[in-house]
């Protein structure tokens, strides 16, 4: 989506949202620009988002998209006094980042600065187990195994883990999901 984040034809501004009702505003403002005939006017809507994996007990993963800057978003507009009311008085709407009443566009570096914030945050990982946790495998040739966490990357949504192996602790790495905390 970020790819449309130019200039061409009207330019970025950023609204504020009460936090939470970002992707509802998004949606409504879609919805007032059709019923107002505003299309050529109101260009886009966008809500910058990064998806993110947590690992819950029992390595189950719950997958969400998180806001990068909650109660705000992007739209692309040319504005006109038409323009300008309807999305200043949509619902939960609280008005235009700028001074006053007068709407400040985005400028280039700024959304080359955001594009580049879009970019590194793709897909990240979090768990409530810590490093020196002791942990049971759920999965793979391990299974039932335990052991002590040793190292976490969150990045790629593993960590590392020495079993004893054959009286010998043995380093293995594994997904979040394949682990639960020993209790």
């Amino acid at each position: 989506m970020f790819d449309s984040l130019t200039n061409e034809g009207g330019e970025w501004y950023v609204i504020r949202v009460i936090s939470g009702t970002e992707e509802n505003v998004r949606q409504s403002l879609m919805q007032r620009r059709q019923a107002f005939g505003l299309e050529k006017f109101v260009l886009d809507v966008f809500v910058p988002t990064h998806d993110t994996v947590s690992v819950r007990a029992g390595g189950k993963k719950i997958a969400k998209k998180k806001n990068i800057f909650p109660g705000y978003i992007l739209v692309k507009m040319l504005v006109t006094n038409e323009s300008w009311y309807i999305v200043r008085n949509t619902p939960n709407v609280t008005g235009f980042l700028g001074a006053g009443t007068v709407p400040v566009p985005v400028k280039g570096e700024e959304l080359e600065q955001l594009k580049g914030v879009l970019s590194d945050r793709s897909e990240k990982y979090t768990t409530n187990i810590k490093v020196g946790d002791e942990v049971t495998i759920l999965v793979s040739p391990f299974e039932g195994s335990e052991g002590f966490v040793t190292e976490i990357s969150e990045g790629k949504g593993t960590l590392k883990i020495n079993i004893n192996l054959l009286g010998r602790d043995t380093p293995v790495e594994l997904g979040f999901w394949s682990v639960k905390p020993k209790k």
